[in-house]
């Protein structure tokens, strides 16, 4: 492998390197120069040198548009025959990224001209102002170019739009197109599970091993530009981070000299990384292990004695986070740069006129104040340990359920992060957001919140620190773009009654959506659907305006219009006709359109659950239970989904597997009765009786009684004696005991509900009677008889008979355990045979 893929790696992670020759990069030849400009952080000027100009400039021509000059750029591609010329075009790809990153990510500002091939006529940042910003978007203007709109068009993958706006896209497109031209991976509207040429992508592979690396980076870069996963960036992340971890993971076969265990620990978080975005979880945790393994860090969370407020006094137990290391990884070896590092993070500095008068004082601390060594860290942290911690607290957002304790799970390790004396911008800034979500969810802290979230999305405007800086470890944490940053700050405004705040923001960003829901909220729709149509009249083609549009004035012809103009492949605009025609109910064509979107993008659990309803409307019983089963695929958590799917398997007398889907569903929706009853009723029909005995105290713990649950489970108890030929107080086996136990306990919750009925004293009294307590089977067979005469026996035969059986049963018990008396048990039989009914 060549020194330097290394040398481009490990900038991105840590050191103090600005020449090729500092880290002994011999074999740079013809790209050196390229090299040396990536590593002090001059992308622009990277990319302007003579060596990149094959690709930049193809052929020496010029080009009347964007679209022109990209397919002139992918013609240059599949001239390119030599391993000089691939080093060469993926250092150019990896300045193209790199200055993608900086405007949309790090900052600072970044002056670049929107077309890469206008670099060679552009002046140099020597010649431009720092603060250089494209001007504040204005109503009925347009402050994007042909060239950057239909690059947005490029990036948005499978239909699904880029938030916000975008700066300089045509660098990532540059990128992407670089990158993954020579992988065969094609990205303009695709088709699911597409056939990639293994043979061609080995090859490449094979000679630049980080050419994976940076691909899986350019496009999860890719993917968190847009607003929902797209299928097609999902394949290629999971046919590339293999072989990122193959090369460079702890078991690489390269020689990577003292790189290695830096450069494994950051694979393994940046895949970890890729399962968070695409949200799942159990992969993930695979990878965060394996990083703390290569680390030698072990991390658990512990208690220590604390106070969170000023003026506490007693302390109280707090969550902490504690780090553990082997003996080889005791001292600080992370190599960081100390001339980097410091305690500030991205827009410290920050100020606007929006939040003037505002503070960040409160009387609860940013972090407990722990009492004696309590929470203190063994020893400092390097880059990648703290990208760890993060990475931990991302694991418990993505794994556990959305509630109030989540956000408490996750403070210990964003706290261990804030409480290092060195930390990254990127790292300290992630730490700080992680913070600023948890404390707008206390009223206490909200001021504080808005403050810190202002900052930290003002930070890519200031001029310190450099670009380099800023670029350590910004793969390894799920740092928004700024985009997607400013957009929640927009939000966050809104909520705290800022609305005007927020409605500059969303229009200098030009979320549309965003800004129309500020007008709901005035409830000013007109001014709502005037802002839409001044913005059409600029860009009359844009397919989110038509449907933002569609939205407002409820039509469906917008919505075919956008599905039109964006030639079928707006999964939005398929999706709002989907919805609009199930609001009317029209079950078939509502189908219909959901197969076209899922078609585009099936990553989308919302939409198979959709579907999945609709197809139940139409009687298509088998499509319906497909749909649900790629959204609970999807969106493991989703409870509606696994309850339907029983649902179906119970229509379709499938009972074990309706016990198994609701299995999964009341695992997440513990608060809804009739999942609960379906779970009791399936169970019992199984033969899983423990569970079934659990359905029903979940049941009466919400004063809801289900008889027939409770009636099965009695009769099996009453079967298993008779089986085993058991009489009495006779011991049974282990399971026996535990479920006779189980429904004593069920049965005592059900006749203590306020819903309970005669019914359940009856199965009560069977239940003592087959464990032999006959005198407390008296006693409940006695509450029934209090409870139905009640009824309207009297009158109603069905009533009169349940009566009557109820007192023959206790008339019978007396007589079993009793004296021997012939003549009330002849008077006995001939009453109950008078009134039987005929």
């Amino acid at each position: 492998m060549a020194a330097s893929e290394v040398c481009l790696l490990t900038a991105t992670l840590s050191g103090t390197s600005t020449t090729p020759a500092d880290v002994g990069v011999t074999d740079a030849g013809r790209s050196a120069g390229l090299l040396t400009d990536i590593l002090a952080g001059h992308f622009a000027e990277a990319l302007s040198r003579s060596e990149a100009q094959p690709w930049l400039q193809p052929k020496q021509r010029s080009f009347t548009s964007t679209p022109d000059y990209f397919q002139a750029v992918e013609e240059q591609i599949r001239q390119n025959t030599s391993a000089a010329d691939s080093l060469l075009q993926l250092q150019a790809a990896v300045a193209s990224f790199l200055i993608f990153t900086q405007a949309n990510l790090t900052g600072p500002p970044v002056p670049c001209p929107e077309c890469p091939a206008d670099l060679y006529s552009y002046p140099s940042s020597d010649e431009v102002a720092p603060g250089a910003t494209t001007p504040t978007s204005v109503l009925g203007h347009d402050t994007v170019s042909e060239g950057d709109r239909w690059a947005s068009q490029q990036l948005a993958v499978d239909g699904e739009e880029v938030t916000g706006k975008v700066r300089l896209p045509q660098y990532l497109l540059l990128a992407r197109t670089l990158l993954t031209a020579p992988l065969g991976l094609l990205f303009m509207h695709s088709k699911e599970d597409e056939p990639v040429d293994g043979d061609l992508v080995s090859e490449v592979l094979t000679d630049l091993p980080s050419w994976s690396w940076w691909t899986a980076r350019v496009l999860l870069t890719n993917q968190r530009l847009l607003n929902r996963s797209a299928a097609t960036l999902r394949s290629a992340l999971s046919m590339l981070m293999p072989q990122v971890l193959k090369f460079f993971g702890p078991e690489s076969p390269l020689d990577l000299g003292d790189s290695r265990r830096n450069l494994a620990a950051a694979a393994e978080l940046e895949g970890a990384l890729v399962e968070h975005v695409y949200s799942s979880p159990h992969t993930a945790l695979g990878h965060l292990q394996a990083a703390g393994q290569v680390l030698g860090m072990q991390t658990s969370v512990e208690g220590a004695m604390g106070v969170r407020t000023a003026h506490q006094v007693d302390p109280k137990a707090q969550l902490v986070v504690s780090t553990s290391y082997s003996a080889q990884d005791s001292g600080y070896t992370s190599g960081e740069d100390s001339a980097a590092l410091d305690s500030m993070s991205l827009g410290a500095q920050a100020e606007s006129s929006e939040l003037k008068g505002l503070t960040t004082d409160s009387d609860v601390l940013s972090a407990p104040k722990m009492e004696g060594s309590g929470g203190a860290a063994e020893r400092p942290l390097g880059g990648l340990e703290q990208a760890v911690l993060l990475g931990w607290a991302q694991q418990i957002k993505k794994g556990t359920s959305a509630d109030e304790l989540q956000a408490w799970q996750m403070a210990p390790y964003v706290e261990a992060v804030l409480r290092q004396q060195r930390s990254h911008p990127v790292i300290r800034a992630s730490a700080k957001l992680l913070q600023a979500r948890h404390e707008r969810t206390r009223t206490r802290t909200l001021e504080r919140s808005l403050m810190h979230l202002q900052q930290l999305a003002e930070a890519p405007s200031q001029p310190q620190p450099p670009a380099m800086t800023r670029l350590r470890h910004a793969f390894g944490v799920l740092f928004p773009l700024r985009a997607v940053l400013r957009k929640e700050l927009g939000e966050q405004l809104l909520s705290t009654g800022l609305v005007g705040a927020a409605m500059g923001l969303f229009e200098e960003e030009e979320l549309w959506d965003s800004l129309i829901i500020c007008y709901r909220l005035l409830q000013k729709l007109p001014q709502a659907q005037q802002l839409v149509q001044a913005r059409l009249q600029v860009t009359p083609d844009d397919a989110s305006l038509l449907c933002a549009l569609g939205d407002i004035t409820l039509d469906d012809k917008h919505y075919q219009t956008a599905w039109d103009v964006s030639n079928g492949h707006s999964t939005r605009a398929q999706r709002s006709l989907a919805r609009s025609a199930q609001r009317q109910q029209h079950w078939v064509e509502a189908e219909g359109h959901w197969e076209k979107a899922l078609g585009l993008n099936p990553l989308f659990p919302q939409g198979w659950f959709a579907l999945g309803y609709c197809c139940m409307k139409t009687h298509r019983t088998q499509r319906a239970l497909e749909a649900f089963t790629r959204c609970v695929q999807q969106e493991p958590d989703n409870g509606e989904g696994w309850n339907n799917i029983a649902a179906i398997h119970l229509q379709l007398q499938h009972a074990p597997e309706a016990f198994s889907a609701l299995s999964e569903a009341v695992k997440y929706k513990r608060d809804s009765w009739q999942t609960w009853a379906n779970y009791g009723q399936a169970a019992a029909q199984t033969g899983n009786n423990l569970p079934a005995a659990r359905a029903v105290m979940e049941l009466t713990q919400g004063q809801r009684v289900e008889v027939e649950i409770l009636a099965v489970l009695v009769q099996q108890i009453q079967k298993r004696r008779q089986e085993h030929g058991m009489h009495g107080s006779d011991t049974p086996d282990h399971t026996q005991q535990q479920l006779e136990q189980a429904v004593a306990a069920a049965l005592k919750a059900a006749s203590a509900a306020p819903g309970s009925t005669p019914a359940v004293w009856g199965l009560y009294a069977q239940y003592y009677r087959s464990m032999g307590f006959q005198v407390s089977a008296k006693e409940a067979l006695l509450k029934q008889i209090r409870g139905l005469q009640g009824s309207t026996w009297q009158k109603d035969p069905a009533a009169f008979e349940t009566y009557a059986t109820a007192s023959l049963h206790l008339c019978r018990l007396h007589v079993e355990n009793g004296p021997a008396v012939k003549g009330l048990l002849k008077t006995l039989h001939r009453r109950a045979c008078t009134y039987a009914p005929h």
